[in-house]
């Protein structure tokens, strides 16, 4: 039986149909958490009791908290020296991996793998080996070979704490980055080189006048994908510092996590997160303005 409808309506019918699935769930784990996120940011909301209706009295004691804004200061801070650290690491592992050389693929199973392993394991496997008590693998062995007397605590200050969460972090997540940037290593041509070879050009100015320009988009997307982990940075403060010493490590979400889940105010919890939103959409903006310059440029060249 032939349908009445006409061909262009029955394909955006068939389009939608195939988009149901997607918009079923984006509306069951995205949407209607939003909405209810922006209802319990205007009531006093507790596990138990009734919600109370406040208005704008939890956006405006997360506007004035002290607390809230030195986390916000330390989640800028180390996404200020991770990402770059980060990116940087990428780059330059992808380069010395990207060579011909022999047994490339150990140092290259050992440099990604972390990157597709939970956080539980891989910081409580850190928080072994850098525990404060003697029997902790870093104690255990540099008091072995007589490097320390006593026991250290690695992250007694907040700058040694800071120094290990980034250390940790970089080398847990640089993996993905690093088969990033190999893929866009080899799609480089082997002329482009050879060219800048015949110039005169040394290893300084091939990698800036010929390596930099193919893997910039590739870059940018990189530092996108770091920006947004740096903003959600949690587990690493939760098992290694638990936000300490005297909460210098403390970030945006760890205070978060403390407010709702310690404290059971959920709703000022849910204005803490639209706030994290709200900064998170604007260094969001500003990555995408800097990409689209980039590739407008990248046309124009």
């Amino acid at each position: 039986m032939k349908s009445s409808l006409p061909k262009h309506v029955r394909k955006g019918v068939g389009a939608y149909l195939f988009l149901l699935p997607h918009l079923f769930f984006f509306a069951l784990f995205v949407a209607a958490p939003l909405i209810y996120g922006m209802i319990m940011s205007f009531h006093d909301w507790r596990l138990l009791g009734e919600p109370r209706f406040l208005g704008l009295e939890n956006f405006v004691r997360v506007w004035k908290d002290s607390r809230f804004w030195d986390t916000v200061k330390n989640t800028v801070i180390f996404a200020v020296i991770s990402v770059p650290t980060t990116v940087a690491l990428g780059i330059m592992l992808a380069l010395i991996l990207n060579q011909k050389m022999y047994g490339k693929l150990w140092p290259l199973v050992a440099f990604v793998s972390p990157a597709f392993f939970g956080s539980i394991g891989i910081l409580f496997s850190w928080d072994w080996i850098l525990g404060s008590q003697p029997a902790a693998l870093a104690n255990y062995y540099l008091q072995k070979i007589g490097l320390i007397n006593d026991p250290m605590s690695w992250f007694k200050s907040a700058t040694l704490a800071w120094t290990w969460i980034i250390i940790i972090t970089a080398w847990w997540i640089v993996g993905f980055s690093v088969l990033l940037y190999i893929g866009a290593l080899q799609r480089i041509p082997p002329e482009q080189y050879e060219a800048a070879k015949i110039d005169g050009a040394g290893p300084w100015k091939r990698f800036v006048n010929v390596t930099l320009p193919w893997i910039r988009n590739v870059m940018f997307f990189d530092v996108a994908r770091h920006v947004l982990l740096a903003f959600g940075l949690f587990d690493q403060v939760y098992i290694l510092t638990a936000g300490g010493p005297a909460g210098s490590t403390r970030t945006m979400v760890y205070y978060l996590y403390l407010v709702g889940f310690e404290r059971q105010q959920l709703g000022r919890a849910a204005a803490i997160s639209w706030y994290i939103f709200m900064i998170v959409i604007i260094f969001g903006l500003i990555q995408l303005a800097l990409l689209t310059q980039s590739v407008r440029s990248a046309e124009v060249e």
